[in-house]
Order: structure tokens, then sequence, then C-alpha cells
């Protein structure tokens, strides 16, 4: 309601000829977004709300910008707090509005548009505000701005960009990032400030429908095992033994499609990890997020000059620095090219190794780290423990992630040379169950290492069971909590098992 009532102050005539499905806060009391039906398409639309302004405020807005540009003295992206960058801006358009004598109807609106523009994202800021939100992209000007909203999937927004707005704001983006675009080099990958990751093209160059920009979000609050037990994607039973298997040093690869989940999945896994264990994590889109204080996050860097490769730093460079600093696991965040071999190598000589890769089957997982360029020899593919598949899903009209195979690669077959795999969990897509084969030779395997009996293991995974169960139960979801417990779990398990025991049953 108080969304709503902000709403109507912002815009109340988008409010009466709109009907809207849902309507949120974005950055109060300015900006407002809502989920609308388009009465030209009759999909659905992401509508950012912001203040109206009169023809008089944007001439007085144009002319307040236009002084700032002329007379600012300081760079704001300089400025490292964001409070202290405003607090100067604002200062200053004081300081304007009073040498020229301009009358102004709300200083609190230009000053929104300024700080918005100066400071932060201009058009597209009210969707950095948006946690549902996962990608911006732009295809070109006079295109609508698209997102990947974590319910509603790929919608556009009310958002343009003019030709030579777009080209503005690329540049814009670029430097916000740090680095450099032109004609001349018109291609630009790098990170924003708060850990996004962009894609930039200038110009028509490349892109024929003009400037391109997608933003891949970081998410600061990353879903945890937890949260993924809610949603269904696994169940607390997998997740237990996914526990186990991990503390034990197993070697997991998580395969599926785009947007299928496998980052975040890897993610919350990594939770796992004992927590004085060293970890060392490579990627090269910052992601992963783990809860450890002995951990190492390593990103690869983009090269420079027209070649683009002059100081690069590859995750086959990470991977190798990784090795020679005693790492007890490596993540890397998808093995897609030569470092995957490097990773394989580390894996057989006993660090735990946990990736990802773009594939749909544990089969066609195996055959692209065979094939190029990643030309993992079929005996050095047995390090690996297990293939866990994910993949989208639509239920009951939403999108929904499952964990729909769990593979173990057991050995390799004499006579046909083929890996043998066993299948441990599967998804039944009719019954949206998980169903457990009966048997894990990795576990069997595990106890003889170790000396465990069955029962002794059998036990040991239904606490661990007990223990996310009452997690889930008592809403335990952000990851440096879900971090905690598992950290005091390993520390003293008889007590946090009796605790989560009592938990349950209260």
């Amino acid at each position: 309601m108080k969304a709503k009532e902000g709403l109507e102050k912002s815009s109340s005539k988008v409010l009466t000829e709109i009907s809207f499905k849902e309507v949120f806060p974005l950055k109060e009391p300015y900006a407002y977004g809502a989920i609308a039906k388009d009465p030209e398409t009759k999909g659905l639309k992401y509508i950012v709300i912001e203040p109206t302004l009169t023809e008089e405020e944007k001439k007085q807005l144009n002319k307040i910008v236009e002084i700032l540009r002329e007379t600012l003295d300081m760079d704001l992206k300089r400025i490292t707090k964001k409070e202290d960058a405003e607090e100067y801006l604002r200062k200053a358009i004081k300081e304007v509005v009073k040498k020229y004598k301009i009358k102004l109807e709300s200083l609190s609106k230009i000053e929104y548009y300024i700080i918005r523009d100066f400071i932060y994202y201009g058009k597209i800021d009210p969707l950095m505000h948006d946690h549902m939100i996962e990608d911006i992209s732009c295809d070109g000007y006079n295109i609508p701005v698209y997102i990947w909203h974590r319910e509603y999937e790929s919608i556009p927004t009310n958002i343009v960009f003019e030709e030579k707005e777009l080209d503005s704001f690329v540049v814009r983006l670029a430097y916000l990032a740090g680095k450099h675009i032109s004609i001349a080099n018109p291609i630009l990958d790098a990170s924003l400030p708060d850990g996004s990751r962009i894609q930039l093209t200038l110009g028509k160059e490349v892109t024929k429908r003009g400037s391109t920009f997608t933003i891949r979000r970081f998410r600061a609050d990353p879903l945890t095992i937890v949260d993924l037990i809610s949603f269904n994607t696994l169940t607390s039973e997998m997740a237990a033994w996914f526990w186990f298997i991990i503390e034990k040093k197993a070697n997991i690869l998580i395969g599926g499609g785009t947007a299928s989940g496998k980052t975040t999945t890897l993610n919350s896994l990594s939770a796992f990890i004992p927590p004085d264990s060293k970890v060392i994590t490579i990627e090269d889109t910052p992601e992963l997020n783990l809860p450890h204080q002995n951990w190492i996050p390593s990103i690869a860097r983009v090269g420079f000059g027209p070649s683009g490769s002059a100081a690069e730093i590859t995750l086959f460079d990470l991977l190798k620095a990784a090795m020679r600093q005693r790492p007890d696991y490596i993540i890397v965040g998808e093995v897609r090219g030569a470092e995957a071999f490097t990773l394989f190598q580390a894996m057989a000589t006993g660090h735990g190794g946990l990736s990802s890769i773009h594939a749909d089957s544990p089969i066609a997982a195996i055959n692209r780290l065979e094939s190029e360029p990643m030309n993992i020899p079929r005996s050095l593919i047995l390090t690996l423990n297990v293939i866990a598949m994910q993949t989208r899903v639509r239920i009951a009209n939403k999108t929904a992630r499952r964990l729909s195979h769990v593979v173990e690669l057991i050995g390799m077959d004499p006579v046909s040379k083929e890996i043998v795999i066993n299948d441990v969990y599967k998804w039944d897509p009719k019954l949206d169950k998980f169903l457990y084969s009966g048997r894990s030779i990795l576990l069997e395997r595990l106890m003889e290492r170790y000396g465990l009996t069955e029962d002794k293991v059998n036990l040991e995974l239904e606490r661990r069971k007990t223990v996310l169960e009452w997690m889930v139960k008592i809403g335990v979801r952000r990851y440096d909590a879900v971090g905690k417990i598992v950290r005091e779990y390993y520390m003293d398990p008889e007590r946090i098992y009796e605790k989560a025991k009592l938990g349950l049953s209260a």
C-alpha cells in the first residue's frame, strides 16, 4: 500500500492508464517499479516510475547540469563513499541555484535526477536497485531495455535510449568500470564497482542497431543451500549427501544450460567445505561468495592494447598460480578451455575440486571435457566423482530449477572403454519428486577409505539432514548465517544436532 501511495505521488497519470500486476519501491520516495500488462502486446512489461518534470523544470535541470559540467572541480568517482559524493553534489547544486538565481518548484526532484546521472547509472539506476533483476540489456537505440527477472524472466521495460544518448551511456559505463571504449576498440568486457559484469559495444562497427550493453548483476546476498531446499531445487537428503562427500574432498561438476542456476548451486554447495580449509575460487565473472575466512577469490583480467591480449590474465594463469598456493579446495566458476586440464590434474593430486560446465546431460558433459579445447583424457576424467545436472523447468506456470540427475563416475568398462556411471538421484518431472536409486558407490568407497561402517555413515547423513531441515524451518538463509551453523557443526556436531532436533520437534 505504501509503495502504491508513493507511486501515485510520483506519477498519477501513468497509474490511471495502466493496470499494474505488482507495484514496489526501488528508491523511495522517487523511484518505483511495477509489473504491468502491455495493452499493445498483451505481454508483461516492467515499468519504471520516476518524478514527472514540467517543461520548465526540464529546462532548469538542463541548465544546472550544463553549469555543473563546466564548474565541478572534482572527479566524483574518486570519492569512495557514495554518501559523501551525494553530499558534495547537493552542495554544488545549491550553490549553482543560488549563484544563478534559478527558481525551482522542487529542488529535491532536480537533485534526484542529477545525482542519478552524475554518480549512479542514469536511466537504468532504478533497475540496479531491484534484487529480483539478474540481467539488464540494451540491444540498440530506440529499442526497449530488457531485463531478466527471477520470477517473470525476460521482459521489456519502458526505458528507451536515443542513439547519441546510448553512445554516451556506454562510454560512461566503461568509465565507471575504469576502462576505455572507442570506435577503434568497440568491444569491452569489464566489471562495475559493485561486482556486476558488463559487456559493451560502441556504435555500429560491430552491432548494426547501434551501441549495446549487457549487465550481469552481482548478488551481494547469494542464494544458499537453505534457499535451494526451500525452492525444491534439491531435497535435504540430497544436500546432506553432498555435505558429506564434499567434506571428504569429492570432486564435483555441476552441469546445465544457460540460466539453469549452475553457479548458484555451485556457490551454495561450497558452504559445506570445512571452515579451516584453504579455498581458492577462480572466475572470469565474480559470482561466487563464500563464508570462509581462508578464501582467495581470483578473477581473470581482460587484456589491454589493440589486440586485447597485453597483460591479460586468464583462468589458466590463475589456476597455475593457485596450484602453487597449496589449496585444500579449488573452485572454478565454469570450465571451458585449457584451464580444465590443470583443474583435473589438481583433482588427481588430492585437491578437492568443484566447477560447472555448460552441458545438458552427464554424457554430454563428459563429451565436452574430452573435446576441443579442453581435451581431458578419459583416464583423467575419472578423477571426477560426481556430475550433477541442473535444469530450468516450468512448474504450475512458474519457472523453477531442479537438480535433475546426480551421477557418480565409477570406472571404465574394460571392453568398450566407456566411462561407467551410477545414478544416485533422479528427478521425476511427473511427480516433481526426487528418487534415490538405493546405492551410492562413492559412499561405499569413502567408507572403505576412512574405515567407516554403513550404520555410522547413515546416522551422520540423517544428522546433517536434520540440521538442514532445522535451518529451513527457522529461516536461516543468509550465506554468512548458514556458514556459521555449518562451521559450528564441524566444531561440535552433537550440540548442533541436538539443538536442531529440538527445534524441529517444537
